[in-house]
């Protein structure tokens, strides 16, 4: 008989086997321990559920999962939920969510990257939210895209206030300078442990993280990466924690960061963050009647738009970001980081 159950350590060989075979032949989850103990594990402890044949040993489905804090009810970024037919054709994938909501007592589950054909599925598990992230833009002053095509060259006027954008280089420097209890109201909160592993510890990525200095202090942050495609680079940002409104603050420290770096644009796939907010920071909303194509996909690259899906499971006043889940994890392995 199939039964769901929490994972342990030693599942994971047969974990990873099940991806490669069942998720994607190749997929870096189920070929790079590294990767997978990164995003799944903490302290032998493994963020995974699992269907199996109590039997034979058989995986016939598997659910990951993240942690985005260490307290009591956090919020869950779930990821990569497959199942198989079974013999007891089961709805092993809505009954490994069921499993997943009576035994983590987590506040809230988000999931990012779902594709729009489940939606259905989603809403008979009786989430309350599924919505689509928003993606902003703000080009550099260069014309010669290689990365973007842009087709319509357009600026939006920034206002302009006296904010600065810190570099935070170490984890120290970012609980050094940040005032951590507003960190805390963001929702869903993530821990400072929960920033220092998944933006300062990454094995193959490189994280670069400012803090948005005001006149009291440091009291936001954001996350974000460079994509590089031939001689051509562009900044994304992944994550956000803090005030919203700060945000507002920064489109001239935006410009200077596009120029500084000769980046072609820099964009933001966020769900949450008033539009107001972005437009006085001088980012475009992709809509459907923007011509120019501000890509997605990096490893391999593919110059295209992509609608990015999520479902919270509670409707809540939530945020929603890119970074969130496995939305930004490379794909094959890379050099790690020394």
């Amino acid at each position: 008989m199939i039964q769901i159950r929490q994972a342990v350590y030693e599942d994971i060989p047969k974990i990873m086997k099940f991806i490669d075979e069942h998720w994607k032949k190749g997929h870096i989850m189920g070929n790079d321990r590294t990767m997978f103990e990164f995003q799944h594990v903490r302290d032998r402890e493994v963020f995974y559920i699992i269907a199996e044949d109590d039997v034979d040993g058989r995986i016939y489905g598997s659910m990951g999962y993240i942690p985005m804090a260490e307290q009591e009810h956090p919020c869950m970024s779930t990821v990569m939920i497959q199942s198989l037919d079974n013999p007891g054709k089961r709805m092993l994938g809505e009954e490994m969510a069921r499993y997943f909501e009576r035994n983590m007592q987590c506040r809230n589950i988000i999931s990012v990257g779902v594709e729009k054909r489940y939606a259905k599925v989603i809403d008979a598990l009786g989430t309350n939210l599924i919505g689509k992230l928003h993606h902003y833009y703000r080009l550099g002053i260069k014309r010669d895209f290689r990365i973007a095509k842009i087709y319509h060259y357009d600026q939006l006027p920034i206002t302009r206030h006296k904010s600065r954008l810190i570099p935070l280089k170490s984890f120290t420097e970012f609980t050094d300078l940040v005032n951590l209890n507003e960190i805390k109201k963001d929702y869903p909160e993530r821990s400072p442990a929960y920033i220092e592993h998944r933006y300062y510890q990454h094995p193959y990525y490189t994280y670069k993280i400012w803090g948005i200095q005001g006149s009291h202090g440091i009291k936001s942050a954001f996350a974000a990466r460079e994509e590089v495609v031939g001689t051509s680079k562009v900044l994304r940002i992944v994550d956000f924690f803090g005030k919203d409104t700060e945000l507002a603050c920064i489109g001239s420290e935006i410009d200077r960061i596009l120029l500084d770096e000769n980046y072609e644009y820099i964009d933001f796939y966020c769900y949450g963050i008033d539009h107001n907010i972005m437009d006085q920071a001088g980012f475009l909303l992709k809509g459907p009647d923007d011509p120019n194509i501000i890509p997605n996909y990096f490893d391999p690259f593919e110059q295209k738009n992509v609608d990015i899906y999520f479902y919270s499971w509670r409707k809540e006043q939530v945020h929603v970001y890119r970074g969130f889940g496995d939305q930004d994890r490379p794909n094959h392995p890379g050099n790690k980081r020394s």
